[in-house]
């Protein structure tokens, strides 16, 4: 009876100790964005930009509520902890889906932000990330005009829940950290920037284990997208008897091999089916192999250009280097060797284009 009377006591105790870390929503700021900027001071190099959600008792576009809160200091742990003397709540990460990085920090070294996010218990692995142009504090500023809720606007975006574009390569936190370690695949990722009205998201940055090595232009990404991710929704546009006709893409898969040579040639083989969206000149039944032909000529010659470019820029965000390595069990002198020959490595781009329909002409 005595243990259990102490028990009691203890457990009483706790329950009314002003010390519980427990703390109610009125209590608390969510945290809806975070970004990171590289000040280049050698005392504060770095410059944290939070987005703070305000609760409202009206939802309409224009009316989303937030405050913004930014400071420089020598780490990022740093200083989100002195950030919290700025607000009256402590502050909550639980609901923090976008982390943006400023294109200088990129240019930088992503090790330190990759860091502390990987040792945050509280950070979604699920959250977006991307690259803010010009700088993090900039975008996260930024009010679009059509957002509903704090920070709405990123989730529909990256999240696909509201436009689905061909140039969006969404990218998560969890599968970063896999990137950044992994052997034989680079990470990348998308960039944003905010045009006076809305955020524009259209190019990619891939870089190495560490900081930028190649920005992709709108072109690019969107090939990328297609020939890396099997993104459908896309497009083939080409110059066909002096006019522009464009392919709307709505199937697309892929196969890759690659060779055990003493320079191993990547083979990638893609099966694309779609439907005319847009043609000057009247498509007979007969002219759609021809059609069909140059669509595949134009695809196999873009895409091995971009992986050409890729390659010669020392980065392998398709994971060519894991599938060689998982393909014949790699260990590490294949590792090595194929670290010494991936700026030789070849390319062989061959795709099936199946028009299913040439439209409504009316």
């Amino acid at each position: 009876m005595k243990k259990i009377a102490a028990s009691i006591l203890i457990l009483g105790f706790l329950a009314s100790s002003s010390g519980c870390g427990f703390k109610d929503l009125d209590k608390r700021f969510f945290v809806v964005a975070m970004g990171v900027d590289w000040t280049g001071d050698k005392e504060k190099p770095y410059e944290v930009t939070l987005r703070l959600a305000i609760p409202a008792s009206k939802i309409g576009e224009g009316l989303a509520e937030s405050q913004v809160e930014h400071l420089a200091a020598p780490s990022i742990a740093e200083a989100v902890r002195n950030l919290k003397s700025h607000v009256d709540k402590e502050l909550d990460f639980g609901q923090c889906r976008i982390f943006l990085f400023g294109k200088t920090l990129i240019k930088h070294s992503m090790e330190e932000p990759l860091n502390w996010l990987s040792r945050r218990r509280d950070i979604q692995l699920i959250s977006y990330a991307a690259v803010a142009q010009p700088t993090a504090m900039a975008i996260l500023k930024a009010n679009p005009a059509t957002e509903r809720i704090a920070g709405n606007a990123f989730f529909l975006t990256f999240g696909k829940e509201g436009t689905v574009s061909p140039y969006t390569v969404t990218e998560y936190l969890f599968d970063i950290f896999r990137r950044f370690s992994e052997k034989g695949m680079d990470p990348y990722f998308p960039t944003i920037r905010f045009d006076g009205d809305s955020y524009v998201v259209e190019n990619l940055v891939l870089l190495n284990k560490t900081k930028e090595q190649l920005l992709l232009n709108r072109a690019e990404t969107i090939l990328y997208n297609l020939s890396a991710n099997s993104f459908s929704r896309s497009g083939i546009a080409i110059n066909y008897e002096g006019k522009r006709l464009v392919l709307y893409i709505s199937r697309v898969s892929r196969d890759v091999s690659i060779t055990r040579d003493r320079v191993p040639t990547v083979k990638l083989r893609f099966k694309i089916t779609g439907i005319v969206e847009q043609s000057a000149v009247v498509l007979l039944n007969s002219k759609i192999p021809e059609v069909q032909g140059l669509l595949e000529q134009e695809m196999n010659r873009t895409t091995k250009k971009l992986l050409i470019k890729i390659r010669n820029a020392g980065v392998d965000p398709y994971g060519f280097g894991l599938h060689y390595l998982a393909k014949y069990f790699g260990n590490e002198q294949d590792w090595k060797h194929w670290q010494e020959v991936y700026p030789q490595v070849k390319f062989e781009v061959s795709s099936r284009v199946i028009i299913e329909s040439t439209g409504l002409v009316r």
